[in-house]
């Protein structure tokens, strides 16, 4: 009776460890969304394609980071968040965006991970 219980115990665990993964992997908004955001607030910045706009770059004096870069894509989505709204760098915080347009917006930048 004993092992009944602790096979039980195992399929439990490994089914809340499998969806607890599938859930941290999904983004919280809208990638569709986040494009019309993108397009609008980013892309002077980072470019229609997410590789950056090398010539505000250059006015600028910075690398921006390709949105697919392995720098990027490995950042959580509260650093994402962070950056967006309070700016890093030479980067400026993103003005009138709300939570829910930030979330689509990083939804959208996941998909540009190679």
């Amino acid at each position: 009776m004993r092992l009944k219980h602790l096979a039980f115990a195992a399929m439990l665990a490994g089914a809340l460890l499998f969806a607890s993964a599938s859930l941290a992997a999904s983004p919280a908004g809208d990638a569709t969304a986040g494009k019309d955001v993108f397009m609008k607030k980013c892309k002077t910045c980072h470019g229609e394609d997410g590789h950056g706009n090398q010539g505000m770059a250059k006015l600028l004096k910075v690398t921006i980071p390709s949105l697919d870069s392995a720098d990027v894509q490995s950042k959580s989505d509260a650093d994402l968040k962070k950056i967006i709204t309070e700016g890093t760098g030479k980067m400026k915080p993103v003005k009138d965006v709300s939570d829910t347009d930030v979330d689509n917006v990083i939804a959208y930048v996941r998909t540009f991970k190679k």
